[in-house]
């Protein structure tokens, strides 16, 4: 491939702290790729290493033509490393996989073939996972059901970091605060098509996962932001061509309808208890009645600003840089924990103060709805914010010319 070829394919390995797999996995994905016959390229993101993965891979590039490397200044996360991989994908097809040679590079030839079937994305299905069954198994199944059950994309393996995609639908989809695992979800949004098949997966040999079941209750705020972002954005009509797919099914619905939908949907069950207890606890009718106008009110709000979000070009509306920057546009990471303590605690409460535990668990449902809607501001938002900063991007098709402060 020279300098001014574009590659067919692209493979995009998010790498961190993996200096004793990066070599033999560039081999293996290289024999791989010759094989099929297609120019292509591999784009190693390092997320901010500590060891020596960023010496090994610009060693093993002064003799891989086809290998770019991109930098983070520091460590962003896997998203993020695989956000930037997309963007700076050149391939008509992408391929993403992870950094530590379980996922096995001799299965990308039946993603492809796979893809080509008028499909936008092929998930990897890891049937026989060789990880820990208690701390990564279990917990894995559990997940990967729930998200199925929740979005309605019935995907085995959301978490397989081995999926193929077509560069035009891929770009479209934004991905930010550990999103990486619900990319089939979150592609519904844009209209794609989805399948899925089974990929070997092997053993670590090298290096420690950097994974455990401190993230299980991430993934469950998660899991609810998500479904509701998209319950507010998706379209429901299946594109009739990728034609169809790549020019108008990346456009959002109208947010603010949705938002307002959205929050009235929420606010009718409360309103609904709120007068059925109007006849037995005055004070309970009062919490629950208030709280659905709360409901409500956050749901105007968010219209408000989506639509702001959604016109404006230079700046972002006040509300939306509130949760971008000051949430780290993850804002159910910081109002839904606290939301969530404040029903414990209330609903002790109600059982000793019932008046009082009634305040507490409407202020705590209040605190998580916030961060709910909060979610869906942020991504309205997400084409415009950036989670990572390049240091060095070396490209294959430069030469090797180093850009520092890449961003």
């Amino acid at each position: 491939m020279n300098a001014t070829q574009k590659p067919y394919l692209s493979i995009v390995v998010p790498v961190y702290n993996e200096e004793e797999n990066v070599r033999p996995l560039y081999e293996k994905i290289s024999t791989v790729c010759e094989s099929i016959g297609v120019t292509y390229e591999v784009l190693f993101v390092d997320d901010g290493s500590k060891d020596n993965t960023y010496e090994v891979l610009t060693e093993l590039r002064e003799s891989t033509p086809q290998l770019s490397i991109i930098k983070f200044q520091e460590n962003a996360g896997q998203t993020a490393a695989m956000a930037a991989g997309f963007e700076y994908a050149q391939g008509e097809r992408i391929i993403s996989m992870d950094g530590d040679l379980q996922n096995d590079p001799a299965d990308i030839p039946k993603l492809l073939l796979k893809l080509d079937e008028d499909y936008d994305l092929v998930c990897g299905w890891r049937k026989e996972r060789q990880d820990k069954f208690w701390s990564r198994r279990v917990p894995s199944v559990i997940a990967n059901w729930i998200i199925s059950l929740v979005t309605g994309v019935a995907i085995h393996d959301n978490g397989c970091s081995l999926k193929a995609y077509r560069s035009e639908v891929i770009k479209q989809v934004p991905l930010y605060g550990e999103m990486h695992r619900f990319i089939p979800a979150m592609s519904t949004i844009v209209g794609a098509r989805i399948a899925e098949i089974v990929v070997k997966h092997h053993p670590r040999r090298f290096g420690t996962s950097k994974y455990g079941l401190g993230r299980i209750w991430r993934v469950i705020l998660d899991i609810l932001a998500f479904k509701l972002i998209i319950s507010v954005f998706a379209r429901r009509a299946a594109p009739e061509s990728n034609t169809d797919s790549q020019q108008s099914y990346h456009k959002h619905l109208n947010p603010s309808i949705n938002s307002y939908r959205v929050g009235t949907l929420l606010s009718l069950p409360i309103f609904v208890l709120g007068f059925f207890l109007i006849n037995h606890d005055i004070n309970s009718a009062v919490s629950f009645i208030a709280l659905g106008v709360s409901v409500i009110f956050i749901s105007l709000i968010t219209g408000w600003s989506l639509g702001i979000a959604q016109t404006c070009v230079a700046d972002l509306s006040p509300l939306a840089s509130f949760f971008i920057h000051r949430c780290s546009r993850r804002p159910i990471r910081c109002f839904g924990p606290p939301g969530v303590l404040l029903v414990l605690i209330g609903g002790i409460l109600i059982f000793i103060f019932p008046f009082y535990g009634q305040i507490v668990l409407s202020i705590g449902i209040f605190i998580f709805v916030f961060g709910l809607f909060g979610e869906t501001i942020s991504y309205a938002n997400a084409t415009r914010v950036v989670d990572y900063k390049v240091d060095i991007f070396l490209d294959a098709r430069d030469e090797g010319k180093s850009v520092d402060n890449y961003y």
